[in-house]
């Protein structure tokens, strides 16, 4: 896992809750002594414990915590490369071109590191429609389901979007149809009171990649 992503999960957590909670879930996670640097790569498992034991400390669970990471997480990532970005970009522009972040990702800070594999295409003549395909072995969709989100607010585009597959329910990647819409975008996982196709347990499950 990049480490960029951990200290940004870290940046996430003390904004939203505060240091004391943070330094909670890092006990929780069993990594109190770990200092995470945008330039080193840690373990997976560090995400996925750290997630869980955030997920206990503020009582939303893993899944959301996730998802709401994903929202935080685009204004920072968005300014550490923002070379990639053409000034008449919107939101779905930026997410249609979502690849050139990830091989960013790889090359910038020359460390290796396995990202994501995130395919883009426009599904229509007027750029006004994208699908995006999330395939992971780590299983961090909740993450880009809020990422989704994140981008709308960063631009000021109001966006609704579709997950017509997801890996956490079985299937072999996640797929998002993605479009402008007139009210705000939301991001947030089942509810597994109003949903009963999801129980309670696998709702907040980490399904971690091997």
């Amino acid at each position: 896992m990049h480490g960029v992503i951990l200290k940004a999960l870290q940046d996430y957590v003390i904004s939203e809750y505060g240091r004391e909670a943070w330094e909670e879930v890092q006990a929780r996670a069993d990594v109190e002594e770990k200092v995470y640097v945008p330039v080193t790569v840690y373990p997976d498992e560090d995400v996925y414990e750290l997630a869980t034991a955030a997920g206990e400390v503020t009582g939303k669970g893993a899944r959301q915590v996730l998802c709401d990471y994903g929202t935080y997480v685009v204004q920072p990532l968005v300014s550490m490369y923002d070379i990639h970005i053409d000034d008449d970009w919107g939101a779905l522009a930026l997410i249609a071109n979502i690849e050139q972040y990830h091989t960013s990702l790889r090359t910038r800070d020359m460390v290796e590191v396995t990202t994501p594999r995130v395919r883009s295409e426009w599904l229509d003549d007027d750029e006004e429609l994208v699908r995006i395909t999330y395939d992971s072995d780590r299983h961090l969709c909740d993450v880009a389901r809020g990422a989704i989100m994140g981008v709308s607010r960063y631009f000021g585009d109001q966006l609704a979007f579709e997950e017509q597959t997801c890996m956490l329910e079985g299937d072999d990647a996640c797929r998002f149809v993605i479009s402008r819409d007139e009210q705000q975008v939301t991001a947030h996982v089942h509810d597994a009171s109003t949903d009963p196709g999801v129980t309670g347990e696998g709702d907040d499950r980490l399904a971690r990649g091997d």
